[in-house]
């Protein structure tokens, strides 16, 4: 029992896990048919376009930088894709293909400037947030498009009759790929570069590229969850991506991982998804105005900040004493 909790302890996601648990039971007390699959599924599908704008910024994060860029891709790419989308399969998979090279070009952009010219990624990436919303702008003034319906059944698919979504394997593969990742020498050295930079490069980690893989990786998965939008929503925004990055950045936080790097995981982001999503859904059944949601998610996460944050001191004192 012992070696459980301590192994539960030292999880970085250990907050996720008991606010998705506790959120869970209130959701189940307040709306007992929320453990069908029909409900899990459509929860999913609503939750995959903040889980690519999460799993990004935690690539970010965890090498201790930041990427409020992320919003202007979302927004880029969900409004290129809703305007120059055709009804066939060849359009859907280019410009698809273009969007997330537009991400991948947009991460690029990122790291070369911090890297070559060492300016603060906050000022970078909010500076790159308002050129892709400025594009979008240009490509589409106002909500809108014409999204072929051939796109967006294939991005809401469902398996076996109905009972899975595509949304569902998304999690899972997501889950599946981090585990795996996180014990390749990339996902070593992200956790190195975020510990100490500075030892990372004695010990012979290429500290600049592994912030640019960083930033590149968080431009992708903004591209995916502005295609994945499109999709879902149908429709194109200029200000699609606005209300991402701070959520975004909440979930990764909330899923245990440190604002100053080194320490966390997509483990934590997923259960941190879940968890903001949950809230909203919450407030809904107990008849509160979804205008207090944005409220409750940013006392969720300045509580989740200071228990990590103690959690952290705890550990750091038990560690000296040791």
């Amino acid at each position: 029992m012992k070696k459980i909790k301590d192994s539960f302890m030292k999880s970085p996601a250990k907050v996720a896990i008991l606010l998705f648990a506790l959120l869970e039971i209130v959701t189940v007390i307040l709306q007992p048919n929320a453990l069908s699959m029909s409900w899990i599924n459509l929860k999913a599908e609503a939750a995959i376009t903040l889980l690519f704008a999460a799993i990004g910024e935690t690539f970010v994060l965890l090498i201790g930088g930041i990427d409020l860029s992320i919003a202007g891709v979302i927004s880029l790419t969900n409004s290129f894709s809703a305007v120059y989308m055709q009804d066939h399969p060849g359009s859907m998979l280019f410009i698809s293909l273009v969007c997330i090279c537009m991400g991948a070009a947009m991460g690029a952009a990122n790291g070369f400037i911090i890297n070559q010219f060492r300016i603060q990624p906050f000022i970078v990436t909010f500076a790159t947030w308002y050129i892709g919303g400025g594009i979008a702008y240009l490509i589409l003034p106002k909500d809108g498009g014409n999204v072929p319906s051939a796109f967006t059944s294939a991005l809401t698919h469902r398996f076996f009759g109905g009972k899975l979504s595509i949304a569902i394997f998304i999690f899972v593969i997501c889950a599946v790929l981090w585990m795996w990742f996180k014990k390749t020498r990339t996902g070593i050295n992200l956790y190195a570069v975020g510990s100490n930079s500075k030892a990372a490069s004695l010990n012979g980690v290429n500290v600049p590229r592994v912030k640019m893989f960083a930033y590149v990786a968080s431009g992708v998965f903004a591209a995916l969850s502005g295609v994945y939008r499109t999709a879902v929503v149908a429709t194109g925004s200029p200000t699609g991506g606005e209300s991402f990055f701070n959520q975004a950045i909440a979930a990764v936080v909330i899923g245990g991982t440190l604002l100053t790097g080194g320490k966390g995981g997509q483990m934590g982001t997923i259960i941190g998804v879940l968890v903001l999503k949950m809230i909203s859904d919450i407030l809904v059944f107990a008849g509160v105005s979804s205008y207090w949601t944005t409220l409750f998610q940013g006392l969720l996460l300045v509580i989740a900040v200071l228990i990590s944050c103690v959690s952290e001191i705890i550990r750091e004192r038990k560690e000296l004493i040791g």
